[in-house]
């Protein structure tokens, strides 16, 4: 059986990294080696500071997969989509490799990151690192209760997880679409209780969707559902970070099915053909930068090398 990778459908933590990587040219060969150790120096850590419940993820950019691994390739893997809606940029940027860390101890992330920038340094340079953090009782920096409609249990794996019999070679992976979201904070605290509440069709207080009768069609919470309830076959993972004056969140979106990701995203950005606008909670935020990756389950990380280095065909 595939073994997926934990950060996936961990629990809540207080502190992340992202460390977003371009491969140099030509790395491939090792790059597969060290990708494939990676869960192991992490797993490693994990079991030193067992309190601090590491986990992490790696992530191979759409735009880099194919050269990274290119005997296999999952379904419908595709670039981050490239269009705008009204005034709004989903600034789609190529990013080869992603590792997402988390844990309960700031320090332990910072030995994890050292390590990852060590394994990796000199075959993939790295573009950016922020740090994330849980606000409050799990909580967006708008005040408000973040990813309330989550699934939770059995049902985190069923939404994320490719099941074998879907795509055997790629059981236990997942398709992920990554954006690094600014909130126009000030704008956003100038705003009544009621107003704010009316944008993200939520109780500020409680989490729990507003009455029938106020809900918006463009709420956040609103474009977040579906009548064929594709908001739970996502699950999101979020969380803040600040970096000076800039404020926003880490957005991440794990899906089974690439199409999923792609129809909640559209329907976001009123993009769909049913759709009565876009999140009004967009209004409120920019986009620094989206990007697509596929993240492979442990098991096809460690046969990939194995494959690749013996020519042997993926089965």
């Amino acid at each position: 059986m595939a073994r997926e990778q934990l950060g996936i459908c961990t629990e809540a933590n207080l502190h992340s990294d992202y460390l977003l990587f371009n491969a140099v040219e030509g790395s491939e060969s090792i790059l597969r080696y060290k990708l494939a150790r990676l869960p192991q120096v992490i797993d490693r850590l994990a079991g030193h500071f067992s309190e601090a419940l590491l986990t992490s993820v790696v992530a191979v950019g759409s735009n880099y997969w194919a050269t990274l691994y290119p005997d296999a390739m999952p379904l419908g893997l595709a670039p981050f989509p490239d269009t705008q809606a009204e005034d709004i940029d989903l600034a789609p940027v190529p990013i080869d490799i992603f590792i997402q860390l988390r844990s309960d101890r700031r320090d332990v992330n910072f030995i994890a990151c050292q390590q990852v920038k060590q394994l990796l340094g000199g075959y993939a340079e790295l573009q950016e690192h922020i740090q994330g953090f849980r606000y409050l009782d799990g909580r967006s920096l708008t005040g408000f209760i973040d990813m309330p409609a989550n699934p939770r249990g059995k049902a985190k794996r069923d939404a994320a997880l490719i099941n074998h019999t879907h795509q055997p070679v790629f059981a236990a992976g997942s398709y992920l679409y990554l954006q690094c979201v600014n909130l126009l904070l000030n704008t956003w605290q100038l705003l009544s209780l009621t107003e704010q509440e009316d944008i993200m069709g939520m109780d500020k207080v409680s989490g729990q969707p507003v009455a029938a009768d106020r809900q918006l069609a463009d709420s956040h919470f609103a474009l977040l559902q579906s009548a064929t309830g594709v908001s739970q076959n996502i699950l999101l993972q979020h969380m803040p970070f600040t970096r000076g004056s800039v404020h926003g969140e880490m957005q991440l979106t794990y899906s089974a099915d690439p199409d999923v990701l792609l129809q909640q995203l559209l329907r976001r950005f009123g993009l769909m053909a049913d759709n009565a606008s876009y999140d009004q909670l967009l209004n409120y935020s920019t986009i620094e930068f989206s990007a697509a990756f596929f993240v492979p389950s442990i098991s096809f990380l460690e046969l990939a090398v194995k494959r690749v280095s013996s020519q042997l065909p993926f089965e």
